[in-house]
Formats: structure tokens, C-alpha cells, sequence
């Protein structure tokens, strides 16, 4: 669901420069900088994919896609254009759309992999998890709900579309049968609230 995005954005709005000298180690082709981005995000990452796919097979698969692109394409990083977790969630939801989309994922559906859509606690075993960044994240997660349960339900229907079905505005206009301007509107809206609620500094 959305909320886990939200989280995970808040999660790291602030805490980024550490992560920003990885990704410049990368780019020179430090493999000990590429292993600490990859504990730092792979339960992260794994939670957005499989709230996309909801398929855990297919989840592990794409996560490690996701990385291996980052390797490949840790040049194209600029931080002028946003931090490290936007690069890697941008990388990772386009992934996991990319998948929903072909036939090969089509095919390969079973039920017997579904995830529940409710389950915000998803991650990879590993011995780098971390139970009190588990609990923060728990922690923002109620917040973030609380925040997404004062939305219109319209405003929360515009944006699952857009982030999880990978939809442009006209696209969103067309499967939901409203205004175009009435998307741009909602999406808007519900942005504004949500970061007034969850980022106040940027009040």
C-alpha cells in the first residue's frame, strides 16, 4: 500500500549523506560501499515490491534487479535531482510495474505466493536486520495511517493508482471515468495534506 512508500520516505528524508558517499564509492567501483547500500534498503525495497507484485518469488527476483541496476547505473546518480532512496524507490517501483505488465509475470501468477495487501511488515531474512529500526518504522507507520485516514477517500484512490498501478493522470482519468483536472486536483490535494501532515518543516 502507499502507506508503506510514505513510511520509508519519511523514514529517510533526513538521514542521507551517508548514503550519498555510497553511491559515490559505487560509482568507482567499491563493492564494500555497494554491500552497506544493500543492507541499508534491501528490507525496505523488498516491502514496496512485493506491495506491487504480490508475489514473494517474484518479489526476490525483482530486489535483485533492482540492485544489480543500481551497480550498472551508479553513475547516473545526481544528488542535485534527489536523494539516494528516491533514486532506488524510482528504480524499484519501475521494476516492479515493468513486471506486473508483462506476460511472463502474467502467466507465472499462483495463488499460493499472494501476499496480503495488509502486510506492511515484509522482509528479507538476514542477519542485518535491525529490531529498533523495525520499531521506528512500526512506529511511523501507525503515524502515517493516522495521517492517510484524514484524507477524502477519493484523495486516497487517486494516489494508490498513480504510485502501484504506475498510471499517468490520463490513464487514472480513463480507468476511474473522471476529469482529467478533477485526477490532478485530488493527487495534488492529497500530496499537499499528507506532506503538511508528515514533513512539517517544509511548512
Amino acid at each position: 500500500m502507499i502507506v508503506y512508500w510514505l513510511v520509508t520516505f519519511i523514514a529517510f528524508a533526513k538521514h542521507s549523506e551517508k548514503e550519498r558517499e555510497w553511491m559515490y564509492r559505487i560509482q568507482n567501483g567499491d563493492t564494500a560501499a555497494m554491500k552497506l547500500l544493500y543492507n541499508k534498503y534491501k528490507n525496505l525495497l523488498f516491502g514496496l515490491i512485493v506491495s506491487i507484485l504480490k508475489n514473494r518469488e517474484e518479489a526476490e527476483d525483482c530486489l535483485q534487479e533492482v540492485f544489480t541496476q543500481a551497480w550498472e547505473k551508479a553513475g547516473q546518480f545526481d544528488e542535485s535531482r534527489g536523494r539516494v532512496y528516491t533514486f532506488l524507490v524510482t528504480m524499484a517501483r519501475n521494476k516492479a510495474i515493468d513486471r506486473t505488465r508483462s506476460r511472463a509475470f502474467k502467466d507465472s501468477e499462483k495463488e499460493d505466493h499472494l501476499v496480503n495487501n495488509a502486510d506492511f511488515s515484509i522482509t528479507l531474512e538476514g542477519e542485518f536486520n535491525n529490531p529498533h529500526e523495525d520499531l521506528e518504522l512500526s512506529e511511523r507507520a501507525e503515524m502515517v495511517r493516522r495521517a492517510l485516514n484524514q484524507l477524502s477517500k477519493k484523495e486516497r484512490k487517486v494516489l494508490y493508482v498513480a504510485y502501484f498501478n504506475g498510471m499517468s493522470q490520463s490513464e487514472i482519468s480513463e480507468k476511474l471515468d473522471i476529469p482529467l483536472g478533477t485526477v490532478k486536483y485530488r493527487m495534488r490535494q492529497g500530496m499537499i495534506k499528507l506532506r503538511d501532515m508528515l514533513v512539517p518543516d517544509n511548512k
